[in-house]
């Protein structure tokens, strides 16, 4: 007797296919399986997330009813968890709110809100300076100058949008201290600039105080 060997190339491919498939078959369903349910959980999680960004908005919408109607403590409760959901976009404008209205009388609380918010990862480079900007402008009362400076000069060595209001701020900052050397330092700086989006009759008036005191 004679062994046929079936020398078809398209014949040897689909032999050799098959044995490598029963080979691996169990591997290969295990990773079917956990592509599926990875899928799902990624899934799973964009529908999470966006019922949760609903969520959010819903609340911050309540917080500005309840504010509007003078329920002053039931709006903060809102907006302090808010800020602690370290949400985008909502985190930020809650503690806005909870400033602009003098909602919060603790310092402190302030303070740990403005971290959580400048801890939120995938915030905008200028929405990051937006916030060390309100930051400095909420401890310059009582915090010491290095502080204020070590939050805005990354913004003034910069090409940001909020260039100019840091550096008005620490132009008036220095004035009110009576610090006018420092102040015409930064006001001298605004006038060289161009395209200014800020009223510089304030600061002319200013540094002509400044020049005759």
């Amino acid at each position: 007797k004679y062994l046929l060997i079936d020398m078809n190339p398209e014949n040897l491919e689909k032999k050799t296919f098959k044995n490598i498939l029963k080979a691996n078959i169990r591997p290969l369903a295990i990773l079917f399986t956990i592509l599926i349910l990875a899928g799902a959980f990624f899934l799973w999680l964009d529908y999470n997330n966006k019922n949760k960004r609903i969520k959010i908005s819903e609340n911050f919408i309540e917080a500005k009813v309840l504010l509007a109607n003078n329920n002053y403590n039931g709006s903060l409760q809102i907006l302090n968890n808010i800020v602690r959901e370290k949400d985008r976009i909502y985190s930020p404008l809650s503690l806005f709110l909870i400033i602009d209205k003098n909602l919060e009388k603790d310092k402190k609380t302030i303070l740990k809100h403005f971290d959580t918010v400048l801890s939120i990862g995938g915030l905008e480079k200028e929405d990051l300076n937006l916030i060390r900007l309100k930051k400095t402008i909420f401890i310059s009362d009582f915090s010491e100058e290095q502080s204020v400076l070590d939050l805005l000069n990354p913004i003034i060595n910069s090409n940001s949008v909020w260039k100019i209001q840091s550096l008005k701020f620490l132009g008036d900052y220095y004035f009110s201290l009576k610090q006018f050397k420092k102040a015409e330092q930064y006001y001298s700086v605004i006038l060289k600039e161009k395209d200014l989006n800020v009223d510089t009759s304030e600061i002319k008036r200013k540094m002509k105080l400044i020049q005759n005191g």
